[in-house]
């Protein structure tokens, strides 16, 4: 028995087969996207060519439709063989149709309406053909290859080396790990699957089970709202077709209330193409998912929606770390010497313009803090500057205080009719006074001197700061345990 070496494997023609709708789609897929970039160029400047626009649209609809019809009746395992030369050309007409009438009239474009497109767009068009001349290469190549006719050229054994190469390639995979690793961090995930089949549901549960990810599962809308109202899942798996609410206004009821980063949703629908997955990615979807699902393809979109919803919270939680530690004081918690400056700076410029109130700095300093730290260490004057931010923040709220130093505070006060600023001075004075402030085995009383300046009688913020900082070593001088004011 003779055996042809140069026959291909049937294994070697599906992925022949494969290269060659692969050589269709790029090109086609290419002429989609420009005919969307010229309809919408035309659009938004009001151009009088939508008869040429929708003969274009029409063509590309047919090309891809009658290709996929053509592609599917012709590659099927019980399809007709040995067809007569007059339907080998009928297919080839059938298909090169609709692609005349997309190379015919944006040819037409581009030389009655020259004047009114944009170069950007006269390049689109180009485009456009370009791709429908490849298009064309690749409709050719498909039906040689239906009549048996797709041969390598004589002096080119490239075909036939892509072949043999491209069974190599998959053969070569059959030794490689598949198996799908999952992060510490996402296991116990929760998913949330919404199908009205009960198969699709259990055969996704057991999938995504395995891999140590908790799921729950509805088999309607209505039930997919009260799951996610009583408890948001880290994903959902949303079906479109749905016995009451459809898929697609679940989509938008879910993102009025949630952001992709707080909420993935992968849709899952038979509508295996290009304008549902478009819809569905416009109304918020993370993903999409065609069925009937592949398991491997599932599992590899599930990971990747919730390993970028963990990465997402995690850097959310790390920009709020890092904005805590340059906001506030590590020690006190309450807020450090650039927030009190930026804040002033800000308050007295709106307050200079008249659309902000007067306000006051008070600036603070405990009496004799060295003396605390000599007699009970730095943890004991710890204890003593804790306690006296959390007096001002208390007093303070709802205006700004700072830890601006090592025992010194600065407080913004907004001017208040219920009570003047002498009043809210003697009152934080007193309540310092009466502090007892447990360390060890004793307690720890202080006083705190003091210094005022108004944003209507000083020039600027600096000089605010500046002349708080005056009256408050004048406190200081004339012995302690007061606040000075002028």
């Amino acid at each position: 028995m003779e055996i042809n070496q140069d026959k291909p494997s049937k294994g070697a023609e599906q992925i022949l087969l494969a290269q060659i709708k692969q050589e269709f789609t790029a090109p086609a897929d290419a002429i989609e996207q420009y005919i969307d970039l010229v309809s919408q160029y035309i659009e938004e400047n009001n151009i009088a060519v939508e008869d040429e626009i929708e003969q274009i649209k029409t063509g590309q609809q047919k090309l891809l439709s009658q290709y996929e019809e053509a592609f599917r009746e012709n590659t099927k395992s019980d399809s007709k063989k040995n067809k007569t030369a007059q339907e080998y050309s009928e297919l080839r007409h059938n298909l090169r149709t609709p692609l005349n009438a997309i190379i015919g009239y944006s040819e037409i474009l581009m030389e009655d309406f020259e004047d009114d497109l944009s170069e950007s767009c006269i390049n689109d068009l180009n485009n456009i053909l370009i791709h429908s001349r490849d298009t064309e290469k690749a409709i050719e190549k498909f039906v040689d290859f239906i009549k048996g006719d797709l041969k390598s050229e004589p002096s080119d054994n490239s075909g036939q080396s892509n072949v043999k190469n491209a069974e190599s390639l998959f053969k070569s995979l059959g030794d490689l790990d598949y198996s799908l690793e999952i992060d510490d961090n996402l296991k116990d995930a929760d998913i949330l699957i919404v199908d009205d089949n009960v198969t699709n549901c259990e055969v996704l549960q057991r999938r995504l089970s395995q891999h140590g990810l908790q799921c729950r599962v509805v088999y309607d809308g209505t039930n997919a709202l009260k799951e996610v109202e009583r408890k948001t899942p880290d994903l959902i798996l949303l079906d479109v077709i749905l016995p009451d609410i459809n898929g697609l206004e679940l989509l938008k009821e879910f993102r009025s209330k949630h952001t992709d980063d707080e909420l993935p949703i992968i849709m899952v629908s038979a509508f295996n193409d290009v304008d549902s997955t478009a819809k569905c990615i416009k109304l918020g979807a993370t993903d999409y998912l065609p069925k009937p699902l592949n398991g491997t393809i599932l599992m590899a979109k599930a990971v990747a929606s919730l390993e970028a919803k963990y990465f997402r919270e995690a850097n959310r939680k790390l920009l709020e770390e890092l904005h805590i530690r340059a906001t506030t004081c590590p020690l006190t918690g309450i807020f450090n010497r650039k927030v009190v400056f930026d804040h002033g700076e800000k308050s007295f410029s709106e307050s200079m313009s008249g659309k902000g109130k007067d306000f006051s700095l008070l600036s603070i300093d405990i009496d004799f803090f060295k003396k605390v730290n000599d007699t009970f260490g730095h943890p004991g004057g710890d204890e003593v500057i804790i306690a006296l931010a959390k007096l001002l923040e208390e007093k303070g709220k709802p205006n700004v205080v700072g830890r601006v130093g090592g025992e010194e505070f600065m407080a913004i006060i907004v001017h208040d009719e219920s009570q003047s600023i002498e009043e809210f001075c003697a009152s934080l004075r007193e309540d310092v006074n009466k502090l007892e402030i447990p360390f060890q085995d004793t307690i720890i009383n202080i006083n705190i001197s003091g210094g005022v300046a108004s944003s209507s009688t000083t020039d600027s913020w600096e000089d605010m700061v500046n002349l708080a900082d005056e009256r408050l070593y004048k406190s200081k001088e004339n012995g302690r345990d007061q606040i000075t004011y002028d």
